[in-house]
């Protein structure tokens, strides 16, 4: 008597195929194999356990009673398989999770969110035909730790700090060039060079001093020491001053298409920019409405000309 492991669902299937149809030769038909199949894992059974399933006659066959109290519990086995088959196939329509997107408050509100949502009437740096197929419902947030997808940024050459099995994918750069209102560069004068703009009021963000791909602009800041520099926490705050005219910054290249009151300050700029990178925990991608939102977020940003490097 050997001992015997259950390493198939489908010979507890031929236990309760064999009593109802009371014939392996019919049971074979109703599972789809040849008799000699069902004869051949019967009989492996019955050499496990040391006894018959089953009284084989002409006539048919018919359980023993060891056969009849496997096939109580075969049956048993039968209906949990049934409720478990039903709850697979139900997960098939489960609905499909939030799927949450992080990046920089600048990122979101003027690229990712109309991107996605189709919410500005602007011209955008990304392409919103390409998205093509009804989004997953969309949250977003400024917290890469609390999100499914984050849009990271870093200084050219680096890469994002980011730990444990995670998906990383380089997407694009971000160039940035100095800008002001058209009100403020109307009144403008004198301005010949990048460096002539520490001679005017400047208008910073404190998360670029962080960012050696904007150490030109940093230098600027640092060179004016304090004075006529105004800060603001990220790129929505600076808009208001921006637009009223208190100052030159830096943004963006692309920032023009959805702000058409800014225009870029004519002068030879050094190259400033930073590298964007698509961050999904390797797990958090098996959910397909996650893996398909990183893919679209990829190709929409690679496929921009405004996220290539100048």
């Amino acid at each position: 008597m050997g001992q015997f492991r259950l390493h198939d669902w489908n010979d507890v299937r031929l236990i309760i195929a064999c009593a109802e149809h009371k014939s392996f030769a019919a049971a074979a038909v109703a599972m789809g194999v040849d008799q000699t199949t069902v004869s051949r894992r019967i009989g492996n059974m019955e050499a496990a356990i040391g006894r018959p399933l089953f009284t084989r006659r002409k006539s048919g066959a018919t359980p023993t009673p060891a056969g009849e109290a496997l096939l109580e519990r075969a049956r048993a086995m039968a209906t949990l398989a049934d409720d478990f088959e039903g709850a697979m196939q139900g997960l098939t329509s489960f609905q499909t999770p939030k799927v949450t997107v992080a990046a920089s408050e600048g990122l979101l509100t003027y690229t990712l969110i109309p991107a996605l949502m189709g919410q500005d009437k602007h011209e955008l740096p990304l392409d919103r035909s390409l998205v093509r197929a009804p989004l997953p419902k969309l949250a977003f947030t400024t917290a890469p730790g609390k999100a499914d997808i984050s849009i990271m940024a870093t200084s050219p050459g680096d890469l994002p700090r980011v730990s444990g099995p995670v998906h990383v994918r380089r997407v694009g750069t971000m160039n940035f060039v100095p800008v002001a209102s058209r009100d403020f560069l109307h009144e403008l004068r004198g301005v010949s060079s990048f460096d002539d703009l520490a001679e005017l009021p400047l208008l910073d963000i404190g998360i670029y001093r962080a960012i050696r791909g904007l150490d030109s602009w940093n230098g600027l800041v640092a060179g004016k020491q304090g004075e006529g520099v105004s800060v603001a926490a990220n790129t929505p705050k600076l808009q208001r001053p921006l637009l009223g005219g208190e100052g030159v910054s830096v943004l963006p290249d692309y920032s023009t298409l959805y702000e058409p009151r800014l225009e870029v300050i004519d002068v030879a700029a050094p190259s400033m920019a930073v590298s964007l990178w698509l961050v999904s925990h390797e797990d958090t991608l098996r959910e397909p409405s996650v893996r398909g939102l990183y893919d679209l977020l990829a190709g929409m940003f690679t496929a921009s000309s405004w996220y290539r490097e100048k």
